[in-house]
């Protein structure tokens, strides 16, 4: 327990020492003691948006990764690397082309692109182990990344990043994120249900399929969400519920919350990070989650099941 108290304690700290970064830095430096009224506009219409949309965005994902986990009993599942957040970006730039400026008809396209393809990689589940998936899902990821370089650059088939957030796109993010966040928490349980096999799960009077089928859904949806209002974002999935399991455990009930406090720290300090760094120009922060993500995966998978 004291464990524990001090790696919620160490990473509040993190944070906050992160938030203070992000308000106060970026193409431009000024204080919070003494705000012009740009700054004031600055702050309010630009960093606000950004700094909440991604403090969701990365709990949303790190909880769909850690359900995909729990779901497909697969360490390395992520709805980056496993194409369901690429499809959700080709839906929702598809639904942008026929149904210009109305941003939650977007998000709706996202949904259905994210179970579209995941649907796909369903049907090689029962048929393969845990890392040939993946290689399903990364065949997937390319397929979808290649009609997305097809789609014509026009208007309201703009890319979404947290470059690009507006108030629209973040609340829309805290209404539904939320939501679906909440429904992680009820669910939680679910997760370690999924530990013990099939058999015991049935003689328990458990539905296994029911469970999976329940989890799935929220992770696709949290998934999806994040997507069409940020953009793609890969790795931030593996690494923030592997990183919970070594700190926190691995019983859901703990897990969630913490790895929904990380996720949002994470993916902060890397846009953060990837806006002071290259100062008035920006790093894109899923160029940066990618760099530190795929060595974060190779060593998963040389840990092996023993990592899950």
């Amino acid at each position: 327990m004291k464990k524990i108290t001090l790696t919620y304690l160490c990473l509040l700290i993190f944070l906050v020492l992160t938030l203070g970064l992000a308000f106060t830095n970026g193409a431009s430096h000024f204080s919070l003691t003494n705000l012009t009224t740009t700054n004031q506009n600055t702050l309010f219409n630009i960093r606000l948006p950004r700094i909440l949309a991604a403090l969701l965005a990365g709990a949303t994902i790190s909880v769909s990764g850690a359900f995909f986990q729990a779901a497909l009993r697969n360490p390395i599942a992520d709805p980056g690397i496993m194409g369901v957040a690429t499809g959700a970006n080709f839906f929702q730039l598809i639904g942008g082309l026929l149904i210009p400026g109305i941003f939650l008809n977007r998000v709706t396209w996202a949904f259905l692109g994210g179970l579209v393809a995941f649907e796909i990689l369903v049907r090689f589940q029962p048929k393969m182990d845990p890392y040939r998936l993946i290689l399903v899902g990364v065949a997937i990821n390319a397929m979808f990344s290649g009609l997305v370089n097809l789609i014509p650059t026009l208007p309201g088939t703009a890319s979404t990043s947290l470059a690009t957030v507006t108030w629209t796109s973040t609340l829309t993010l805290a209404v539904l994120g939320l939501s679906g966040l909440v429904l992680a928490v009820i669910l939680a349980p679910w997760g370690n249900y999924l530990k013990v096999d099939d058999a015991q799960l049935i003689s328990l009077g458990q539905s296994p399929k029911r469970l999976r089928r329940g989890l799935l859904l929220v992770a696709v949806f949290l998934a999806t969400t994040a997507t069409a209002c940020i953009g793609v974002l890969a790795f931030i999935g593996i690494i923030v519920p592997h990183v919970g399991r070594r700190l926190v455990g691995h019983d859901y009930n703990r897990l969630l919350p913490f790895i929904m406090l990380a996720g949002g720290w994470l993916l902060l300090f890397f846009d953060t990070v990837g806006r002071l760094i290259v100062r008035p120009s920006e790093l894109p922060a899923a160029a940066l989650l990618a760099i530190i993500g795929g060595p974060a995966l190779i060593w998963i998978l040389k840990g092996g099941p023993q990592n899950a």
